[in-house]
């Protein structure tokens, strides 16, 4: 396992969890039928920029998590000057990545821009991305064939070589897969107290522009949980892992 970790440490970069720029390194902004590119963008927009439709609001409340930055760090200077700010991002990079530099992680906020880019991010990946990978793994892995949880005979190395009782001596026994079934159903499952992306029951803000801009996210989550739910309707399987009304506004095991 520590192995495993390690690899993908490795190949763990921040455009990686940035997902217009993964999307663009891989070249996959043409792929057809890619909901998770199409659901994933779209919320990245939201998260990052959310209209406020008041004709009267100033241009730093023209942004969710812009415009709630924007509103505590209204010049860069400010933001270079917060040692809190400043020990949080060290203590990611130091921690978090290993201080490896080839990671892209930032190891300071230069400007409100960067931070602002860091943030969506954190939001992006801890609510949407999760969703994405694991709601979903019961309705793959529930056929365990897709995701054996074990082998118990080395896998074949010839494509087409093998046969069915092969494949049987391979899989795991059944009380190892009804194991694994069972972590994976648990894993899939929303959480008893379960907090939708956008919903804040702990009331962190009482200024006037951030509940305006909390208020305006939340409009702007549920129109697109609208246009996914309508376009689900004429999908032969739905893609619903990006519906922002199932997405946990955080990891919640």
């Amino acid at each position: 396992m520590i192995t495993i970790l390690k690899r993908a440490v490795s190949s763990l970069t921040y455009s990686s969890l940035c997902i217009p720029e993964d999307i663009a390194e891989r070249g996959l902004e043409a792929v057809p039928n890619f909901y998770y590119r199409d659901d994933g963008l779209e919320l990245w927009d939201i998260i990052h920029r959310c209209p406020c439709f008041s004709p009267h609001v100033q241009v730093y409340e023209l942004q969710f998590v812009h415009g709630v930055l924007g509103y505590y760090y209204k010049k860069d200077s400010e933001l270079k000057e917060d040692k809190e700010l400043e020990n949080w991002i060290q203590d990611i990079f130091e921690h978090g990545f290993l201080s490896k530099e080839s990671t892209g992680i930032p190891q300071k906020f230069n400007t409100v821009v960067e931070l602002v880019k860091f943030v969506t991010m954190v939001i992006f990946t801890c609510s949407a991305q999760h969703a994405a990978v694991n709601s979903g793994q019961y309705d793959y892995g529930g056929w365990m064939p897709n995701t054996p949880t074990s082998l118990q005979r080395p896998p074949p190395t010839t494509k087409g070589a093998t046969s069915e009782a092969r494949m049987l001596q391979t899989f795991p026994d059944v009380n190892t897969t009804v194991h694994g079934m069972a972590a994976m159903w648990l894993l899939s499952s929303q959480s008893t107290d379960f907090v939708a992306l956008g919903q804040y029951p702990d009331e962190r803000f009482s200024e006037e522009i951030p509940l305006k801009l909390i208020e305006d996210f939340q409009r702007e989550l549920k129109a697109l949980s609208a246009s996914i739910k309508d376009r689900n309707e004429s999908l032969e399987i739905p893609y619903t892992y990006l519906d922002p009304e199932l997405i946990e506004n955080s990891v919640a095991l």
